[in-house]
C-alpha cells in the first residue's frame, strides 16, 4: 500500500496507519511533541471585544499588504 510522506500523521489517517501498522504509536507521540505550541492564538468566546477588534484589523493590515505584493508581482510581468 502506498502512503504519501506527507501525509503519514494527517488527523483524518492518523487511526487506520496506526491499525495497518504504517506507523506506531510511539511514532505518532514523537511528531505530537515535536509540534508547536501555538495555544496563544486561540480565540476565546469570553475575551473583551477590544481585544478581538485588534486581532480584526491587524488580519485586513496584513490582507492589504499581500494583495499589494502579489498585485506587484503580477504587473511585472507584463
Amino acid at each position: 500500500m502506498h502512503v504519501d510522506e506527507s501525509k503519514k500523521f494527517d488527523k483524518r489517517n492518523i487511526e487506520r496507519n496506526i491499525k495497518d501498522e504504517v506507523i506506531t504509536l510511539k511514532d505518532y507521540e514523537n511528531h505530537l511533541s515535536k509540534l508547536p505550541d501555538v495555544s496563544d492564538k486561540i480565540f476565546l468566546p469570553d475575551q473583551e471585544e477590544d481585544e478581538y477588534e485588534e486581532f480584526e484589523s491587524l488580519s485586513e493590515d496584513e490582507g492589504q499588504s499581500k494583495r499589494k505584493v502579489l498585485k506587484k508581482k503580477a504587473t511585472r510581468g507584463k
